[in-house]
C-alpha cells in the first residue's frame, strides 16, 4: 500500500544540554542522541534551542545531522535573555550590544547548519508604555542590522508572537505582522506559534490569512505547552489553514517533555499526521 505524501515537513524543538523540565523543549543531549530520536520518531528536522551558540562545534553538528538525515528547521534564542539577560531593547547600551552580537553569532551557526533564526523572547517587555516608540525603535534598529547581516549569511530571521505574560508587545499575528510589513526586509518572516495565539487571538484562520504573505515557520504547541493532542487547541483548523493559504515551511512541535520526551515527541507527531489524514480524506471527497 502506497504511504500518504505528507503535507509538511515537521520538526521538533530539542537541546544540546541539560535545561529545566519546564522549559517547552522535547529532546535534550548531545546531537546524536536528538537527532537519532527524531529521525527514529519521523521527524524530518531539529529546532535547536540554544545559549551561548560558541560552545559547540557547529561543522559536527552539521555532519552528524547529515549523516542521521535530519534538517536543521531553526535555531530558537530566546534561552539568551533567560539564562543570559540579553535583551534587544535594554536602556543599557552595552547589554543591547551584546544581545545583537550574540545573535549575529545564532546566524553565523544557521549559515552552517542552514536554517532560520527565531527573534522572540530576547525583544523583551517594555517597560514605560509611555515610550513605546522609543522602544520599539530600539527594536527595529537591532532587527534591521540583523538583517542587513543575515543577508550576507544567506539567512532568514523569523519574528514570532509571544504571550502578554512574556513580552508585553507583538503578541497577536496581526501585530506581528504588521511590524514585519513596516520592516519591509525580504529576509525578515513571521512566526506562528499556535500557544500564543490561543491565548492572544481569536480566529485561526483569518490570522493565518492575514500573515501568510510573510509566514516562514510554524509551532504546535498545545494548551499548557503540551504536545498537540493533549489539550485544545484546534490543531485542525489549523492544518486546514495553512494548506488554504499554500504554506510550504515547518511545522515544529515545541512541548514540555510530558510525560517523557520520547511520548512527548513521538504523541505529538502521531496526533498531527492523523489530523493529516483527517484533512487529506475529507479534501478527496467527491459528491
Amino acid at each position: 500500500m502506497r504511504k500518504m505524501d505528507r503535507l509538511f515537513k515537521y520538526g521538533i524543538a530539542c537541546s544540546l544540554n541539560e535545561t529545566s523540565v519546564h522549559a517547552p523543549i522535547t529532546l535534550r543531549g548531545d546531537i546524536e542522541q536528538i537527532a537519532t530520536t527524531a529521525k527514529e520518531i519521523g521527524y524530518n528536522g531539529i529546532e535547536l534551542q540554544l545559549c551561548n551558540p560558541q560552545d559547540y562545534d557547529w561543522n559536527n553538528l552539521a555532519n552528524v545531522a547529515k549523516q542521521v538525515g535530519v534538517e536543521f528547521c531553526a535555531i530558537a534564542t530566546g534561552r539568551e535573555i533567560v539564562e543570559n539577560k540579553l535583551s534587544l531593547i535594554s536602556e543599557d547600551r552595552g547589554v543591547r550590544r551584546a544581545a545583537i552580537d550574540r545573535l549575529k553569532l545564532h546566524i553565523d551557526l544557521g549559515a552552517v547548519i542552514h536554517c532560520m533564526v527565531i527573534v522572540g523572547s530576547m525583544r523583551s517587555s517594555i517597560p514605560d508604555w509611555n515610550r513605546y516608540q522609543y522602544y520599539e525603535d530600539l527594536l527595529t534598529e537591532a532587527i534591521l542590522e540583523l538583517s542587513d547581516y543575515a543577508a550576507t549569511k544567506d539567512v532568514k530571521l523569523v519574528v514570532e508572537n509571544i504571550l502578554t505574560s512574556i513580552s508585553n508587545y507583538l503578541n497577536t499575528m496581526k501585530q506581528v505582522m504588521d511590524y514585519i510589513k513596516k520592516l519591509n526586509r525580504d529576509n525578515v518572516g513571521v512566526h506562528l506559534d499556535t500557544y500564543s495565539m490561543l491565548m492572544e487571538d481569536n480566529n485561526i484562520t483569518g490570522s493565518v490569512q492575514y500573515c501568510a504573505p510573510k509566514l516562514d515557520y510554524v509551532h504546535f504547541s498545545d494548551s499548557a505547552r503540551l504536545y498537540p493532542g493533549g489539550g485544545n487547541v484546534d490543531f485542525k483548523t489549523f492544518i486546514k489553514s495553512l494548506l488554504d493559504v499554500g504554506y510550504k515551511g515547518y511545522i515544529t512541535t515545541e512541548c514540555v517533555p510530558y510525560p517523557t520526551e520520547y511520548l512527548c515527541a513521538k504523541r505529538g507527531l502521531d496526533y498531527i499526521r492523523a489530523l493529516e489524514t483527517c484533512v487529506t480524506i475529507e479534501r478527496s471527497v467527491v459528491r
